[in-house]
């Protein structure tokens, strides 16, 4: 039985069956295995495994109590089934065997903190996966879509998790052929009055919609993780001067997408319609312009030609889109131009905690984006 011992894991792939005829011979080879390799961590592999009896489950039910830390990997659906079914899965890990695809010649039409978009086919799209625990990003984003399905919010649920050959883990989306806004306005430029409308229309509405899930996290998690960053990388008054800034957003509980730039938004013949929900959140609707601001403009004043490399665009096009997004979110509001100031300090703000939270790759633009910042606060 072939096994491996990779930094105190021990991994024991199983064979082909496990019933009452080979039980003996498995649970004796096992054993030997267990008994010869010190570890800290046991995995069945259940790759080959295509049925397990009553024993064999029983022999798993032994194992988990001797060694608590006993999952299985890579069980193909019908075995998978055998363990729901016999509520196996209620008291022991066990990880489905995913179908495999690749991205190979795949364009990629998106990227955002989590992973890549790519266009599998005309009407599909996978997530790829490349940080932090994969799987727990999979539910945790497809536990925020749902919600936000829920709420009335037009977005796409993943209905398939594969493994990509290149990369990681990720999840396939079905889109119906439909382009990204960036896209969209690419190919439609005599459209772009048609699209910003939608655009507007769509961030109305989720900021008009109220959340009471204690599942979606407050957008003042992001905000303060941001400022923990920045403090010792910048001048300690402008430290305090922030906070005290970022303590008077509004703490109501509107819904917030939280990176909801153009290469997330996709046009669908039922109107558009949003991607990538890990940035889910709730707060104040300056967050989110404030998000926009750091992507359309920010980033495009202290590394010119951003956009172009990120988006394919030029940075004027991009902040004649924020913008006119903007004029259509406050075209009726009266203290327009007060909110215009706070979103532009907002923005520069979430720009430099990006920097601070990578001081080794974009700590370059912190002294320079404190300075605008400064400027920013003290106009307001």
């Amino acid at each position: 039985m072939e096994y491996t011992l990779i930094e105190r894991t021990l991994t024991i792939r199983l064979p082909l069956r496990i019933d009452t005829s080979s039980i003996s011979g498995i649970e004796s080879e096992i054993e030997g295995i267990i008994d010869a390799n010190a570890h800290d961590n046991l995995i069945f592999d259940a790759t080959d495994l295509e049925y397990i009896s009553s024993v064999g489950l029983r022999l798993v039910l032994k194992w988990k109590k001797n060694d608590d830390t006993l999952k299985i990997i890579n069980a193909t659906s019908d075995v998978y089934d055998i363990f729901e079914m016999t509520g196996f899965t209620q008291i022991l890990e066990v990880q489905k065997k995913f179908r495999e695809i690749s991205i190979e010649g795949c364009p990629l039409i998106g990227q955002g903190a989590y992973g890549k978009v790519y266009r599998l086919s005309p009407d599909t799209i996978v997530k790829s996966y490349f940080r932090g625990n994969p799987l727990s990003e999979i539910e945790r984003e497809r536990n925020l879509a749902k919600l936000a399905f829920v709420l009335g919010i037009p977005t796409a649920i993943s209905y398939d998790v594969v493994t990509i050959k290149e990369e990681k883990l990720g999840t396939v989306y079905e889109l119906i052929a439909a382009d990204s806004l960036l896209d969209a306005l690419l190919k439609n430029p005599d459209r772009y009055d048609d699209y910003l409308a939608q655009y507007v229309k769509l961030l109305d509405q989720m900021h008009n919609t109220t959340v009471d899930s204690d599942s979606i996290p407050s957008f003042r998690v992001d905000l303060a993780a941001r400022l923990k960053a920045c403090k010792g990388l910048i001048d300690p008054e402008l430290y305090c001067k922030t906070e005290a800034f970022l303590s008077t957003l509004s703490d109501e509980p509107r819904l917030l997408h939280g990176d909801c730039h153009f290469k997330n938004v996709f046009v669908t013949p039922d109107g558009l319609l949003l991607i990538d929900m890990d940035t889910l959140s709730k707060g104040d609707p300056i967050y989110e312009l404030g998000c926009l601001y750091k992507t359309y403009v920010a980033f495009d004043v202290l590394d010119p030609g951003n956009c172009q490399r990120f988006f394919g665009v030029s940075g004027d096009f991009c902040k004649k889109l924020f913008n006119d997004l903007f004029d259509g979110l406050e075209k009726d509001n009266p203290k327009k131009e007060e909110v215009r100031a706070r979103v532009d300090a907002l923005g520069w703000f979430i720009f430099l905690g990006h920097c601070c939270f990578n001081p080794e790759k974009k700590g370059i633009y912190i002294k320079d984006a404190e300075k605008i910042l400064a400027e920013k606060l003290a106009s307001l």
